[in-house]
This record gives structure tokens, C-alpha cells and sequence, in this order.
């Protein structure tokens, strides 16, 4: 008899248009296919709209309950939200932490007690931002599983890196103090932790060692996908970076293209054309492309395909962050040519063939991207790579074996 799960998830699960949405979409998929039907709480985070009654979502599970909307902006003003950061250096609030906050304010942590009670949840699935919820949680004797897209603190520690100057890195850094304590307080008081990459077990392992990690790299649906690694591409001079690019480490790659790699590329091979496609590209990165010149910015789109079929090769220039990437997951999947930088494949296994090609400089992805480009066999080869190593990799169908090895939902 499987148990009885309750799976929270922060923001309205579809339609997918974020990593998170791609994780947890994942997970549900992943539950059903070892048996369990979770009871899904949701809340709004910033959407205009919830769920429709014949959403996907209602297909995967038991019950589906809406939990509200977070305050988006609860701080009253900069000398508020200057306060609470500060907060997170010196400890002074309990109950608010840096990525939850918003959360916080709504008591979303009695609003999963209260559902876990009603759905006679054996089992809370909690995002790893949520992880001091398990003090509500506790007095129900239910199990705890923390789902990690990534590792906050490293995370954190990452976006602090990003950010250049240091007033600017005051606020990130205030965050980094706030999420690291939060889950050193919290993660030992879990019954599972389900976590991407084995380089973030191990970090967890430092003080959370008695504590089940489950590695649960994000996937992809690869059955589903249509394989581009035979056909030729619509534009064979044409590179294209996905990414929502409003998200800071994907705007620092999209810059290091526009800055570095593109007018280096061009002085080799003048016809070469970029497409950013995603939503949130600054202003300042979009009066860069507009100087450089065909420099194709489209905003948010509601498909990508016939970006992918247009592009010779996929780049992947983001160098902070954590977690695994679902748009180096997806290029791979769709047997595209990929080239990126070490960070952007981190979590994916290697393998015995090169899938991808990862690079630790400007000047090797430039390289890496001429050889490409003058060359449809290698292009074709390597997609075919990319292809295969996801199907045997990066599959729900290996993820769904993983999955069944949790002892939070089999003991």
C-alpha cells in the first residue's frame, strides 16, 4: 500500500515555464509512475490566474487544493527591507527566511499542517526554501522530504558572485547568511533531503550526515521529445541561448555572448547569428544586441521548437547558479549540438562518448563553436550523442528507478 503523500509546491505547477515548474511537473510524473497519486497543495506566486479544473495536474493527482497567493511585496518600503535583510545576519527573526518570506507572511507553513491533516498526508513534500516548515509539521508524526531544484545555500553563495560591486553584493550576501543558517537548522530535522547533483550531497552530508539523501537529478521527459539529431538545422550559421533571462546568471551569460564571444566569433565567421529567446532580457543587454546586429531577441515565446530546428548548435554560457539546468537537459534531449561552459552541465554524467562540449574559457567556446560550425558531420555526430546519452541518462525512466529507492515513501 503506497503512503500517503501531500506534495507542496510554491508557485501554479502549469503551464511550465521555469526550471521549478520542470521540477516538480518531474516529480509528479515520477510518483505516479512508482504508484502514488500525491494530494498537491499550490500557491500563487505573483501568477493572475490558478489552475483550470482540466489542467494536467488534476490528471496526476489525488486532490488538488489552492493554498493562496504570497505577499509579493511585503517589505513597506527600502528602509523595511534593508531591516530584514539585516535580520538574516544577526538572527533576529525565526520566522522569516530570505527565499520564504514572501511565504511567511501568509503563515504558509500552517496552511500545509492544516492540508497534511485533512488529506491524512503520511508524507510532506516540501520545497527545500520551506524547509523550517517542519517545525509545524512535526507535531503530525509525518514524514518530511525536502525536494532541492538546487541547493539554496549554494545557490546563495553563487548569486553573491554574480552580483559585481560591493554595495550591490550587500543584499546578497545578507541572503547567503539567512538561507545558509536556515538549512544547517533544518535540514537535520528532515527524514529525507532529494537533491540534484552529487556535488550538493555531499555538501548537505557536512551537517546533515545522518539524514537519507536521495540523488534526484532534474530530468526530462525524453520519449516525448521530438529527435532533431538527423535533420539539418534551418540556418546553418545560427546559434541560439535559451533562458528567462530576468533570472541574474542567465543575463550574465547572455552579456558574456554579447561582450566576449559573438564579436571575437564574428571576426572568424561574420555571418553568424544569435537568437535569445526568453523573457526578461535588461534593457541595457538589449540596446547591446541591437548595436551588435543580428542579434535576435524575441522575449517570451509559447514554443520553442522552431527555434531548435533553426539553430545549428545551442550555447550554454551561464557560469553561476546551482542545481542542474533543463536547458542544457532539453538541448541534449532534442539531440542538438551543445557547447557550454563547465557550470552549465554540472550534475549531467559525462559518459563514455562526449554528449556536449564543456569549456572553461571564452576563447575554447569560441574555438569550439568555429570547428561546429564548419563542420555538419561533427554537428551531426555529436547530436546524435546528445540524443542517445539522454535517453539512457536524463529519462523519467531513470528517474523513476531512483525514485523508488526512497525509503521516506517505502518504510
Amino acid at each position: 500500500m503506497p503512503p500517503s503523500v501531500l506534495f507542496a509546491i510554491p508557485n501554479v505547477p502549469h503551464p511550465l515555464v521555469s526550471g521549478g515548474h520542470l521540477r516538480d511537473w518531474q516529480i509528479l510524473n515520477l510518483l505516479n509512475s512508482i504508484g502514488i497519486r500525491p494530494h498537491v497543495l499550490y500557491f500563487g506566486a505573483g501568477e493572475k490566474y490558478q489552475l483550470d479544473q482540466d489542467s494536467p495536474v488534476h490528471a496526476l493527482a489525488s486532490s488538488v487544493t489552492f493554498g493562496g497567493h504570497r505577499v509579493e511585496d511585503p517589505d513597506s518600503g527600502i528602509t523595511d527591507a534593508a531591516r530584514r535583510k539585516l535580520g538574516y545576519l544577526i538572527n533576529s527573526s525565526r520566522k522569516a527566511f530570505p527565499y520564504s518570506y514572501q511565504y511567511d507572511e501568509i503563515k504558509a507553513g500552517n496552511i500545509i499542517k492544516e492540508t497534511a491533516q485533512k488529506t491524512k498526508a503520511e508524507v510532506v513534500v516540501l520545497r527545500n526554501m520551506w524547509c523550517h516548515y517542519v517545525e509545524d509539521l512535526a507535531p503530525l508524526g509525518c514524514k518530511v522530504v525536502i525536494n532541492c531544484p538546487d541547493l539554496n545555500t549554494l545557490l546563495a553563495r553563487q548569486l553573491v558572485q554574480a552580483v559585481t560591486g560591493p554595495l550591490r553584493k550587500a543584499g546578497p550576501i545578507c541572503n547567503y547568511v539567512g538561507v545558509r543558517r536556515q538549512e544547517r537548522r533544518f535540514f537535520p530535522r528532515c527524514d529525507e533531503i532529494w537533491i540534484p547533483t552529487i556535488s550538493e550531497a555531499e555538501e548537505v552530508s557536512r551537517f546533515a550526515s545522518h539524514v537519507e539523501r536521495l540523488i534526484l537529478p532534474n530530468l526530462v521527459d525524453v520519449s516525448r521529445l521530438p529527435d532533431l539529431s538527423a535533420r539539418s538545422c534551418g540556418s546553418p550559421d545560427c546559434l541560439l541561448f535559451v533562458a528567462n533571462f530576468a533570472y541574474l546568471p542567465n543575463a550574465n551569460g547572455a552579456k558574456r555572448l554579447l561582450e566576449r564571444v559573438i564579436p571575437k566569433l564574428r571576426q572568424r565567421k561574420p555571418d553568424v547569428e544569435l537568437l535569445l529567446v526568453g523573457a526578461g532580457l535588461p534593457n541595457d543587454l538589449k540596446a547591446m544586441a541591437a548595436k551588435l546586429g543580428r542579434v535576435h531577441v524575441t522575449g517570451f515565446v509559447d514554443s520553442l521548437d522552431k527555434y531548435y530546428e533553426k539553430a545549428s548548435v545551442v550555447l550554454l554560457p551561464v557560469r553561476e547558479g546551482a542545481g542542474m539546468l533543463f536547458k542544457a537537459l532539453e538541448a541534449l534531449a532534442l539531440g542538438k549540438p551543445a557547447v557550454g561552459y563547465r557550470e552549465s552541465f554540472r550534475g549531467i554524467p559525462a559518459g563514455d562518448a562526449r554528449a556536449f562540449i564543456s569549456v572553461g574559457s571564452d576563447d575554447e567556446m569560441i574555438q569550439s563553436i568555429l570547428e561546429l560550425l564548419e563542420n555538419a558531420s561533427a554537428r551531426e555526430a555529436l547530436a546524435m550523442r546528445a540524443r542517445s546519452h539522454a535517453e539512457f541518462n536524463l529519462s523519467w525512466q531513470f528517474g523513476a528507478s531512483v525514485l523508488a529507492g526512497s525509503r521516506a515513501l517505502s518504510s
